[in-house]
């Protein structure tokens, strides 16, 4: 089941704004080089980017609705061929000749996978893929400030943003249940679309999302043959504490 088929037509148009991680991945690549590799790629916001700095980029994404768009935009950016390469397959089941200097699971992507044997899996196919000397970066909300805040289950307005295409008003709301002993959230995505006549229409999208604690990751990490390099609290690669917003993990391949 693509879980995204219904947020697809909303996602550039709400992550407009969502540039903030972009420069970190500048950072790592060019530390790094490339080839990359962008687990969950969606509709390429962080892939066209890096291609944009000259790096061949290979995404991923479980997503045909997700891909289909990148697709699109990819027709019309110009880039060499086999500079920018998309792939619908799920990231535990990857099997690439080439293999990648750098990996990036960005925003949120690492929580959609919401058993550990999903994650062993995912984490061990891209050790597989990534060269001697790779490194893997993880995005992730930090999981101590949700699991301190407190419990609510209000229907909550995240943002109100206009469709350009149609000029329509979108009233994107959320209701979410947090689970902390699986470690799951439960978020129905509610967008309300406003036409001209006032009219209403309603798409409805409940996602899953799985939290996972550093000390965690670390060993998920040391299981898939990777090594924690680092963890940074913010984009500005500051420390990580408990009232940190994110748990950027860097990870590197541990052993030959």
């Amino acid at each position: 089941m693509d879980s995204y088929a219904k947020l697809a037509s909303y996602y550039d148009i709400e992550n407009a704004e969502l540039v903030e991680d972009l420069p970190v991945y500048g950072t790592l690549a060019g530390e790094q080089g490339g080839p990359i590799l962008d687990v969950g790629c969606g509709t390429g916001r962080v892939t066209f980017h890096l291609a944009r700095l000259g790096y061949r980029v290979v995404g991923l994404d479980t997503s045909e609705a997700m891909l289909e768009r990148a697709r699109h935009k990819l027709q019309k950016q110009g880039f060499e061929p086999e500079q920018v390469v998309l792939h619908h397959v799920d990231v535990a089941q990857l099997a690439l000749e080439e293999r990648f200097r750098l990996a990036i699971f960005a925003y949120h992507g690492f929580m959609h996978l919401t058993t550990r044997a999903g994650q062993l899996a995912a984490l061990a196919a891209i050790r597989k893929h990534l060269s001697a000397d790779g490194v893997l970066a993880l995005d992730l909300p930090n999981p101590l400030e949700a699991f301190a805040a407190e419990d609510s289950t209000a229907l909550v307005l995240e943002r109100v943003f206009e469709d350009p295409s149609t000029g329509e008003t979108i009233l994107q709301q959320s209701v979410a249940n947090l689970d902390r002993a699986a470690q799951v959230m439960n978020v129905t995505w509610i967008y309300d679309r406003v036409a001209a006549s006032g009219s209403v229409t309603r798409t409805v999208a409940p996602v899953v999302l799985r939290y996972t604690f550093l000390t965690e990751m670390e060993l998920l990490l040391e299981r898939a043959g990777l090594r924690l390099r680092e963890v940074y609290g913010d984009y500005d690669f500051g420390p990580y504490e408990e009232t940190s917003p994110r748990m950027l993990v860097v990870a590197v391949v541990d052993g030959p």
